[in-house]
């Protein structure tokens, strides 16, 4: 089977379609729109829990997370509510490993809600855990959050702070106060982190500085800095800032986006987990805020240019153009499902 369904997330105002349904045909490189889902405001992040056929979704403006029901054929939602994160620009989520939280990260101050889940229909449940870090809470900007790959901690990224922190989770609840993995330059406001496929390393990129920097991961959970490297052109002077990160299933490549600067950085990843840079290209469009990798394909969602581009990834990590653009409203999300 070449078509591949997309959920997308769009910023559209209150009243907007922002969850959308995107078939992705890789054998022709084309995408079509199947569906438009109402009820779905300013979708800036998407979750999908496959047991329960649930999808979880940001209302990023009106501080909201909600969740609704996908029909086996994908074609409708069923509204199961939405719930107050209690802070401004909740623009992550993120299931836990096991399928029963839900953490949701704040960009208006540094916490990090998670919200219990009706084990039945996937649905929100009120009064989450409220996670914080150990400095003034108004002058974080909480951006990712993900568990580890061990689910034995819940790590979150304080673009505010300058920090990479983890609260321990054991049996289902957080134990003990916040506690620093890894603090980054000041001012460099690091974004998103992924980890590695074999655990052992984690890879941070800032907004702010337009770094990526390498990490080893030790066993109390702390970060280590390998090497850290720019992820734009050593002569360019203009204002850019980074977006996304995404390392391929072989564990030998990670990308990332730059806004402004309007391209994709791609570095290799060294069996020690170093990275070194392979290549920055164009990304086709304005503001690629976010990126997915589908096969032998990455797709990129440029929020200003209000398009997808499409290009192909060869053998060796390096990204070509298709020439496939795709235009979409304000598309700033992609999740296969």
């Amino acid at each position: 089977m070449t078509k591949i369904s997309l959920l997308s997330g769009s910023y559209t105002g209150p009243n907007g379609e922002g969850l959308k349904l995107i078939s992705f045909d890789t054998a022709t490189a084309t995408f079509a729109l199947e569906q438009s889902f109402p009820g779905t405001p300013d979708v800036s992040w998407i979750a999908f829990a496959p047991n329960t056929r649930t999808v979880y979704v940001t209302n990023e403006m009106a501080e909201q997370v909600g969740a609704f029901t996908l029909s086996a054929d994908a074609r409708s939602v069923t509204p199961l509510g939405y719930q107050p994160t209690g802070a401004k620009y909740p623009c992550y989520i993120r299931l836990s490993p096991k399928g029963t939280k839900l953490a949701t990260a704040n960009y208006g101050d540094d916490s990090v809600q998670v919200f219990s889940l009706d084990a039945t229909t996937g649905a929100l449940k009120p009064d989450p855990t409220v996670l914080r870090s150990a400095h003034a809470h108004d002058k974080g900007h909480a951006h990712w959050t993900q568990w580890s790959p061990e689910a034995d901690r819940l790590y979150t990224v304080d673009l505010g702070h300058d920090e990479v922190r983890f609260y321990r989770y054991e049996a289902g609840s957080f134990v003990g106060g916040p506690e620093t993995a890894y603090a980054a330059p000041k001012g460099a406001g690091p974004r998103h982190l992924a980890f590695h496929p074999n655990g052992k390393f984690a890879y941070l990129f800032t907004e702010y500085a337009e770094t990526l920097t390498a990490l080893a991961r030790e066993a109390d959970g702390k970060l280590t800095e390998l090497n850290t490297l720019s992820a734009l052109p050593a002569d360019f002077d203009g204002k850019s800032t980074g977006a996304h990160i995404q390392i391929n299933p072989a564990g030998d490549t990670v990308y990332v986006s730059n806004r402004g600067h309007n391209s994709i950085t791609v570095f290799a990843i060294a069996p020690d987990g170093r990275i070194s840079l392979k290549q920055n290209i164009a990304c086709g469009g304005n503001w690629p805020r976010f990126f997915l990798l589908v096969g032998h394909h990455l797709i990129v969602a440029n929020q200003e240019s209000e398009d997808l581009v499409l290009f192909d990834v060869a053998t060796d990590g390096t990204l070509k153009p298709t020439g496939t653009v795709f235009k979409l409203q304000k598309p700033v999300a992609l999740l296969a499902i």
